[in-house]
């Protein structure tokens, strides 16, 4: 495969010279330009067509969600990945479906798993080689806390459960904790997901059995070992969501 071809826009000096010696040591990718804000991108984007951007957000004349907005409506197929020191603009980042936003200060592993992700993505509507990647580009779950921001992919989670100020999202891998509220948690997730509870959000493509306990109903998922409860007064409306998916 031809080496990844990259535009690189920000306009920090000590932020391009990272990233740039951190892709010319990452096989696989190019440097094909760089900008210092994004009006330049716009014109660099339509002489250089790259595969990939990496866009800062915080920039004169035009921001990096504006200048990539823009270059989407000539180059729909373009894949581009923020980078910035803000992490208020995450939302609307996957909402225009980026392959990944990372906060500054830059890390290389987290660098190359971004970059990772975008080879995944071009690969598959390239008609690349099978392999076991991703195949399109991942609806995550945002939660913030003081320390970080976490992207917890929706197809990895079995439920979400509320427990006293804290709520804490199932995957097979590992429980994330966070103090945000449960209806604004489900107000960020997919169809895939329902409030069968007041303290559980269960996904329901990952149910395995429902059954009878007491005066609720328990979830048990395929392959996972922990359960989610179903209230009564929804444990139809959760077999009907199912019985459609």
């Amino acid at each position: 495969m031809e080496p990844i071809r990259i535009v690189l826009v920000d306009d920090n000096e000590d932020a391009i010279e990272i990233i740039q010696f951190f892709i010319r040591n990452k096989e696989g990718f190019e440097i094909a330009g760089i900008c210092r804000n994004g009006e330049e991108l716009i014109d660099e984007i339509i002489v250089k067509k790259p595969d990939l951007i990496l866009a800062d957000i915080n920039m004169p004349k035009k921001n990096g969600l504006e200048a990539v907005k823009e270059c989407l409506s000539f180059y729909p197929n373009l894949k581009f990945i923020f980078i910035t020191g803000y992490d208020e603009f995450a939302i609307s980042a996957f909402r225009m479906a980026a392959v990944d936003y990372i906060v500054k200060p830059v890390e290389k592993e987290r660098l190359y798993k971004a970059l990772e992700k975008a080879v995944n993505i071009i690969q598959y509507e390239q008609g690349g080689r099978e392999a076991d990647v991703i195949r399109k580009p991942i609806k995550n779950l945002v939660l913030r806390d003081q320390q970080c921001i976490r992207y917890i992919p929706l197809e990895e989670i079995y439920f979400i459960e509320k427990s006293g100020k804290k709520c804490f999202v199932f995957t097979a891998e590992e429980v994330y904790e966070t103090a945000e509220n449960i209806s604004k948690i489900y107000e960020k997730l997919d169809d895939s997901f329902y409030s069968a509870h007041r303290s559980y959000i269960i996904n329901l493509k990952k149910v395995s059995h429902i059954i009878p306990h007491h005066e609720t109903y328990i979830a048990y998922f395929h392959h996972f070992d922990k359960h989610a409860s179903i209230s009564k007064l929804k444990i139809n409306e959760v077999r009907d969501k199912i019985a459609s998916l």
